[in-house]
């Protein structure tokens, strides 16, 4: 889908409703919009691409409001629930976005281990 911002440039808007794997839209993506699953969320922030989570207000315990709002307050990504994606879009200034660096488990995989008996 080609859109027409304000100006006179025209924005190329690829979407799909699934993809088996990501990584070949995401390369290639300027801007990624998904929904606020934890999987699509950190693997679109490891590959270091800005990101807008659209939040699935109907869920029960609300994990996704809960894990968009805390990446969201740490500068990692932005997100909206449907009803206000596009005044995201409108207000959005990628350049305030903090690269995500995913921190090293090594420590907290060691102490599991040890404290259930597995040993390396």
């Amino acid at each position: 889908m080609i859109c027409q911002d304000d100006g006179d440039s025209l924005v190329e808007v690829n979407f799909f409703t699934f993809a088996a794997d990501l990584k070949e839209h995401l390369k290639s993506a300027d801007l990624v919009i998904s929904h606020a699953g934890s999987g699509s969320i950190f693997e679109t922030l490891r590959m270091g691409k800005p990101l807008i989570v659209v939040v699935n207000e109907a869920l029960m315990d609300n994990h996704q409001a809960e894990l968009a709002e805390e990446l969201a307050a740490q500068g990692y990504l932005m997100y909206a629930f449907p009803s206000t994606l596009e005044d995201v879009i409108t207000k959005m200034n990628l350049n305030l976005l903090v690269p995500y660096e995913p921190s090293d488990a090594s420590a907290v995989v060691t102490s599991l281990s040890s404290f259930l008996g597995f040993h390396n």
